[in-house]
């Protein structure tokens, strides 16, 4: 099974060239690092967690950066766990692609076939679906940055139409029996936080949402959602990722479209953070 890339040439570059020159711009920009992440070529011994934003690059690739940089002292891995919204409403509640592998312009990543395997038996929600991740930006958009910075790891790419709390337990513990038998693992949580709100009201209500994140509060997060209306989309993902406690959590970046595109009338809020 390949998975040929839907939004190349829309979220970021065909071109590989060009793409790895976005890439670098993400990196070196007024909102990213600085610099260019230098990795630490042993091999990640420990999960790690990071939340990545997932919109185009031209106005999240700066934010996501953040995490890539910090991710890339932290050792290469031997497996990037990917745990996106389903935008599309196509597939099922929790989408798993099992085999074969997905292509960027930057060449092949191939499915973890193991880690999949161990996920399906251990998961109630969790079941084999390709048109769960066919039309789907919120997994693709992150392999980009992990070819960039790490070459052509492994990925297991859960795409999420139900992200309720039952869910996020499920995958949860299904997850850390993924952790116990590949050590060396990334969980990668993607989701954009408040959407097309003004600048001010945008960052009010994403940062609602990090406090809770800081606090490791899943429940919270979920009250925080309902209450205050915040159309977080990848809330499950950090759900999950926050209720398997790999680690303590640092924000790394937040920022908004506004921030890029000067528009601070509907923008969309964006973070980073890694779980260490």
């Amino acid at each position: 099974m390949k998975r040929e890339p839907a939004v190349a040439g829309l979220f970021y570059p065909f071109d590989p060239t060009s793409l790895k020159k976005e890439i670098e711009i993400s990196f070196l920009g007024d909102l990213g690092p600085g610099s260019l992440p230098k990795v630490n070529k042993s091999k990640l011994e420990k999960p790690v967690g990071i939340i990545s934003p997932h919109a185009g690059y031209m106005y999240s690739g700066q934010v996501a950066s953040w995490g890539f940089y910090e991710l890339a002292k932290q050792g290469t891995p031997d497996l990037f766990v990917l745990i996106g919204p389903n935008h599309t409403g196509f597939g099922v509640r929790v989408g798993i692609w099992d085999k074969g592998e997905w292509e960027t312009p930057l060449g092949a990543v191939s499915i973890h076939e193991e880690a999949a395997r161990i996920l399906l038996e251990s998961s109630k929600h969790a079941s084999v679906s390709y048109e769960s991740h066919t039309r789907e930006h919120s997994l693709e958009v992150q392999i980009p940055f992990i070819q960039y910075v790490f070459g052509n790891v492994p990925i297991l790419p859960i795409s999420l139409l139900d992200q309720s709390l039952s869910v996020v337990k499920d995958l949860s513990e299904a997850l850390k029996k993924v952790l116990e038998a590949i050590p060396s693992t990334v969980v990668l949580a993607s989701t954009d936080l408040n959407h097309y709100e003004d600048q001010q009201t945008t960052t009010n209500k994403d940062n609602l949402v990090i406090r809770m994140i800081e606090d490791m509060d899943v429940k919270g997060l979920y009250k925080v959602l309902e209450e205050y209306e915040v159309s977080m989309c990848g809330y499950g993902g950090v759900g999950v990722l926050l209720d398997m406690k790999i680690g303590k959590p640092k924000i790394l970046k937040h920022a908004t479209s506004g921030d890029v595109s000067g528009d601070r009338l509907e923008v969309v809020g964006y973070m980073s953070a890694i779980f260490v």
